[in-house]
């Protein structure tokens, strides 16, 4: 029986071949891992060991894995069907569009993008060390879209560009599963010794580093990894002492002698290193080094900065990522970029879902701080006492670093601000005049530098008004404010949004969708999406796991849908209004929103409601909005 490994470089990918497992009645065992390059080798290499007789792969991993594992690749080859679905689905596009990939995949590609018409510019690569530099050259031209395999494309979001993954489909990946089946029968006699000496150096509870007469390393243990601080893929192959001056074989290979036992520093910590020949039928084959490591100062600060790290983040989305056709839209983005050019604090407006975050992040990568963090944090999630311990920190018997700790040098995003207490908004006042924080039982101030993005569903002003917002703390993050529009007031932005959404999920789920039937798309466009950008993605995902050919079509959506239909036309609340000590206008704005809210957020509904148009509405609610 055949043991085949496949190492796929997306999620997708894997779950093609678990289906395809499920569905093979002939002798096969196959094993899916989930790693994209050297991630994707070093799984392989940690497996080797296993009883696989052939991996399989996709792109750059695939050629990555034959240059560094002992066992033979099979590559999953890109497919015209392939190129036909993904370029499909882009068709119909207004932007432009490139195709980065290796010289064959470009040529189908290019015949497949002739018969469909499309307008494509192509940015060809011999070598991955050219993708960074052609893909700066396609956003210098003008490009929206990159279409490539997962490096290019993973290359292109890092970037700030729109990234379409070429996905496999059904018959790439059989093709590949019976190639390595042939592959197999001729090397799993080869490797069954091999497995045997990778499962003894593996097993060793020392490090273990091997070169053959050549002085190149041919074996390179776990324990060597963790020792050395390199990655066995990188060893295997390299001169020995390149690998690190403390491992010259020199003496051990012109005497076939072992050195005597020597103890050095080695990445600040003190090993045992002894050097011993290779002898292989009373012939010298190479040599070895046995490396005893004590490690537990090393592995305590790794676990610190493992944690220290881990609350920390990065802004990953950029405005050539923000997908819109519509006016407003727009203006509010030529806005975002102005504001990304300042230091100013910044208010962000906007329903639930609408995107504020993704916004935020875009303003932090078009700034001066884009290299340095971007750190969230949502007020409604944590009760008083816990959020004052995640926004300043604690000393003590806790010690934890604060969001403006960890943002020092970037910026801090503060959703949801209008939620925070009242006591808690007064030790913030100090925090952003004099630019330091003082962490809860703390006895020094910190220094802190920060730019403030802060977002609220509904108006700041009101909430100042109502005595439930500082005034002081309004002025001083009211710099710059940014309105985002309701999805409902944008729906010309549904058809890119849902294409972006199809493309994301084929990669997750393994599909091959090309579209949505025109008569689902008309009813997306019905809805008024009260969740936003966020509820249309939920539904687009829903019915991606229900369809089952290239197209969603209205039967596979129907139930999607109506759920979708149900929740915007939930009962409304018999709650009422407090008119007590309020004025005409607080009144009249609080019955505004209360009718907004009851009609899922559907201003014409509503302005029916009130006696009023839509315009008069609208003005209204820019009113009350304006600071």
């Amino acid at each position: 029986m055949a043991r085949i490994l496949v190492i796929a470089p997306y999620q997708g990918l894997r779950d093609i071949f678990l289906e395809i497992k499920a569905e093979i009645n002939h002798d096969v065992a196959i094993d899916v891992e989930v790693g994209d390059l050297y991630k994707g080798l070093a799984l392989a290499k940690s497996l080797e060991d296993r009883g696989y007789d052939v991996i399989i792969s996709r792109g750059a991993t695939a050629r990555l894995l034959r240059k560094h594992c002992n066992l033979p690749v099979v590559e999953v080859k890109i497919s015209g069907y392939d190129i036909l679905r993904t370029l499909t689905l882009v068709k119909g596009f207004t932007g432009n569009i490139g195709l980065m990939s290796y010289l064959n995949t470009i040529q189908g590609a290019d015949a497949i993008g002739t018969l469909l018409d499309m307008n494509l510019t192509f940015f060809p690569i011999g070598e991955e060390q050219e993708i960074e530099q052609g893909l700066k050259q396609a956003l210098a031209q003008g490009i929206q879209v990159i279409i490539g395999d997962v490096i290019s494309t993973s290359v292109a979001s890092r970037l700030g560009m729109q990234a379409i993954l070429i996905t496999s489909g059904k018959e790439a990946v059989l093709e590949s599963i019976s190639e390595a089946e042939h592959m197999a029968y001729y090397t799993r006699r080869e490797k069954e010794m091999r497995q045997r000496m990778e499962a003894l150096v593996q097993s060793l509870p020392v490090g273990v580093i091997a070169a053959a007469g050549d002085g190149c390393v041919f074996a390179f243990n776990h324990q060597a990894e963790d020792v050395l601080g390199i990655q066995a893929g990188y060893a295997l192959d390299k001169p020995f002492e390149q690998l690190h001056p403390l491992l010259n074989l020199d003496s051990v290979l012109k005497t076939s002698q072992a050195s005597g036992e020597e103890v050095f520093s080695l990445n600040g910590e003190k090993v045992l290193i002894q050097k011993l020949p290779l002898i292989v039928e009373e012939k010298q084959e190479g040599g070895f080094a046995v490396i005893q490591p004590a490690r537990q100062i090393q592995k305590a600060e790794s676990r610190l900065r493992q944690s220290l790290a881990g609350q920390e983040s990065r802004a990953s989305m950029h405005f050539n990522q923000l997908v819109t056709s519509s006016d407003g839209m727009k203006k509010m983005l030529k806005l975002a970029k102005q504001a990304s050019r300042t230091e100013l604090p910044l208010l962000l407006y906007g329903e639930p879902g609408t995107g504020k975050q993704s916004v935020a992040q875009a303003i932090h990568n078009a700034g001066r701080r884009r290299d340095f963090p971007f750190v969230f944090i949502n007020c409604e999630a944590f009760g008083e006492e816990q959020l004052m311990l995640e926004l300043f920190g604690s000393e003590g018997s806790l010690v934890k670093r604060g969001v403006f700790e960890l943002a020092h040098g970037g910026t801090l995003f503060i959703d949801a601000i209008g939620k925070l207490p009242l006591t808690v908004q007064a030790m913030l006042i100090n925090v952003f005049q004099e630019k330091k924080v003082s962490r809860l039982n703390g006895t020094a101030p910190i220094e802190t530098d920060v730019r403030i993005i802060a977002a609220n569903a509904q108006s700041l002003k009101e909430r100042v008004e109502a005595g439930e917002f500082r005034e002081d703390l309004f002025h001083l993050i009211n710099g710059y404010n940014l309105f985002i529009p309701p999805l409902r007031e944008r729906k010309e932005d549904i058809d890119d949004l849902v294409r972006w959404f199809i493309a994301s999920f084929n990669a997750r789920f393994g599909k091959q969708i090309v579209g949505v039937r025109q008569n689902v798309l008309a009813m997306l466009k019905e809805a008024d999406w009260p969740g936003n950008i966020q509820e249309l993605k939920t539904t687009v995902e829903k019915m991606c796991l229900a369809a089952e050919g290239p197209f969603i079509d209205r039967a596979e959506a129907e139930n999607v849908l109506l759920e979708v239909r149900n929740e915007a036309h939930r009962a409304p609340t018999d709650a009422g209004i407090e008119i007590s000590g309020k004025t005409l206008e607080e009144i009249e704005r609080e019955i505004i929103w209360r009718v907004l809210e009851e009609e899922g957020q559907n201003q014409s509904e509503a302005a029916k409601r009130l006696g009023i148009n839509r315009s008069t509405l609208w003005r209204k609610l820019k009113h009350s909005m304006q600071e």
